[in-house]
C-alpha cells in the first residue's frame, strides 16, 4: 500500500496541514482545561483519512504531534503537563505526543476505507452502534464524574474538582461499575444501530461520522496509553494515578480524560461528518455505494 498523490491531493494535502499549523499555533484550535487540553487538530486528521486514505492521515497526524511536542516549550498554546514531561524526558515526550497522532492519523484512514467497502448492512449498522455505544459511555461517565463532584480550591488558588462519597464508592466498587458500564453499553449500541438501520442516515454521513469519531477516541487512547506507558513511573504520573483514579490506571484515564474527550468526540464527529459529505457531494472524496 504505497501513498500516491495528485495535483488534487497535494493541494488538500497543504490546506490541512495549513490549518493544524494556524490551529497549533493560535488558541483558536485549542482550549486548555487543568493540565489537558482539548484540540481541534484531531478533525483536519479525520478529514486526510477520509480525503487521501492512511497515508495522507499519518501525514498530518505526524504534522500535529510535531506542533504538539513543541507546545511543551511554549510554542503555540502552552502546555502544563508537556512541559512537566519534557522536563522529565525530551525524547520520551517527543514519542508520547508524536507516535499517537501519526498512528490516529493512519488508522483513520483505515477506517474509513474499511467503512467504504462493507457491504452488508447489519455490519454497517453494527458499526455505527458500537460508535454511538462508546460515545454515550464517554457522555455517562462525564455527567457521573460532575454529577457526584464538586469545586474546591486549591492551595495555590486553583480550582480543583474534588469526588463525592457516592462517587468514591462508585470508584471503589470493583465489578459494579463495570456492570452499569456494559449494561448503558448494550443499551446505547441498540439505540445506535435502530437509528441507522431505521435510514435516517446516509451511507457517506455514517462513514464520516465514524471516522471523525474514531480520530477523537483513537487520540485519546493511544496519547493517554502512552502517558502511562512512557512516564507510568515517575512521581508526577503515579501521583496524578492515584489522585484521578484511586491507583486504578483505567479508571484514572477515564475520569482525568472524560469531558475533554467528550468535547472532541462530539465537535470532531459533527463537523467531520459536514466536511466530508460536502468533499463527497464535490466529487473530490470516494464514498460508499448508497444501495
Amino acid at each position: 500500500m504505497k501513498p500516491k498523490f495528485d495535483t488534487k491531493s497535494l493541494v488538500l494535502l497543504g490546506l490541512l496541514m495549513a490549518i493544524v499549523l494556524l490551529f497549533s499555533l493560535t488558541p483558536i484550535g485549542t482550549i486548555p482545561i487543568g493540565p489537558l487540553s482539548i484540540t481541534l487538530n484531531i478533525i483536519p486528521i479525520a478529514i486526510a483519512g477520509i480525503a487521501l486514505g492512511p497515508w495522507g492521515g499519518l501525514i498530518v497526524g505526524t504534522f500535529f504531534g510535531i506542533f504538539s511536542f513543541l507546545q511543551c516549550y511554549g510554542i503555540g498554546t502552552p502546555s502544563g503537563m508537556g512541559a512537566i514531561l519534557a522536563d522529565i524526558s525530551p525524547v520520551l515526550a517527543f514519542i508520547q505526543r508524536v507516535v499517537p497522532r501519526a498512528l490516529d492519523g493512519f488508522l483513520v484512514g483505515l477506517i474509513y476505507k474499511g467503512m467504504t467497502k462493507l457491504k452488508a448492512k447489519r455490519a454497517y449498522y453494527a458499526v455505527a452502534g458500537f460508535v454511538t455505544s462508546f460515545f454515550g459511555l464517554a457522555l455517562f461517565l462525564s455527567v457521573m464524574q460532575f454529577t457526584f463532584s464538586h469545586s474546591e480550591k486549591a492551595e495555590d488558588g486553583s480550582k480543583i474538582w474534588v469526588r463525592d462519597e457516592v462517587m468514591e464508592s462508585l470508584m471503589s466498587s470493583g465489578g459494579l461499575i463495570w456492570y452499569i458500564v456494559i449494561t448503558v453499553g448494550l443499551l446505547l449500541f441498540g439505540i445506535g444501530y435502530l437509528l441507522v438501520s431505521g435510514k435516517k442516515l446516509s451511507r457517506m454521513q455514517v462513514s464520516c461520522a465514524v471516522t471523525g469519531f474514531c480520530s477523537a477516541l483513537l487520540n485519546t487512547i493511544f496519547f493517554m496509553s502512552a502517558l502511562v506507558l512512557l512516564f507510568g513511573n515517575t512521581d508526577y504520573v503515579k501521583g496524578l494515578i492515584n489522585d484521578k483514579g484511586n491507583g486504578n490506571v483505567l479508571l484514572f484515564i477515564v475520569v482525568f480524560v472524560g469531558i475533554n474527550a467528550l468535547f472532541e468526540m462530539v465537535v470532531s464527529t459533527i463537523l467531520t461528518t459536514a466536511v466530508g459529505s460536502a468533499l463527497h457531494k464535490a466529487k473530490l472524496v470516494e464514498g460508499p455505494s448508497e444501495d
